[in-house]
């Protein structure tokens, strides 16, 4: 069984520590200035997106580190923005993005057509862009790089969809879901 957990952060050396608790059925966290004594909090049935990348810090001539951004949308429009010199995508994972992913994987085995970042899924393949239409599951590729994830036909490769980590909502799901298919399929090894 999962135990909550409580992180304090602080975003810069002028901030002050935040908490950001970590419980199997919620997220809350103390993202508001000191005057005001409020928290972002989204029970986990009702979180509707996450996103997450890394932005580079740049100096004068290079990059001297980077920030970790997650970002969580709840289904009634609050957002809890996270901005970080370390990362938590791990217990993320673990408490709710593994939730969504294995619903979703359920109900590709029990064959439903479900939406994923404007992709649909379905027991031929995957829709990501009408004009496009379907791409069956053996034609399906995926690259995955630093700072996007990209679906694309095997066999017309100039028919592809490019979902950045940071930007758009549920990309690491989408990333986990179609890879987890295509692997279950045996079309996609690691």
């Amino acid at each position: 069984m999962l135990q909550p957990l409580q992180i304090k952060i602080r975003t810069s050396i002028f901030d002050r520590d935040r908490i950001l608790t970590i419980d199997p059925e919620y997220i809350q966290f103390d993202d508001k200035d000191l005057k005001e004594a409020k928290s972002t909090a989204i029970i986990k049935s009702e979180i509707s997106g996450f996103r997450f990348g890394i932005k580079p810090i740049r100096g004068y001539q290079f990059n001297i580190g980077r920030i970790y951004c997650v970002d969580i949308r709840g289904i009634e429009g609050q957002f809890i923005k996270l901005r970080l010199k370390s990362s938590i995508i791990n217990a993320l994972y673990d408490y709710y993005l593994d939730t969504f992913i294995l619903k979703y994987l359920k109900q590709f085995s029990n064959n439903e057509e479900f939406e994923i970042a404007g992709v649909i899924f379905n027991d031929d393949g995957v829709i990501f862009n009408k004009k496009v239409g379907l791409i069956k599951w053996f034609d399906l590729g995926t690259t995955a790089y630093y700072s996007y994830y990209t679906l694309y036909s095997k066999q017309h490769p100039t028919k592809y969809k490019a979902f950045e980590y940071l930007n758009d909502w549920n990309t690491g799901i989408l990333y986990s879901v179609s890879r987890q298919i295509l692997k279950n399929k045996r079309l996609w090894t690691e």
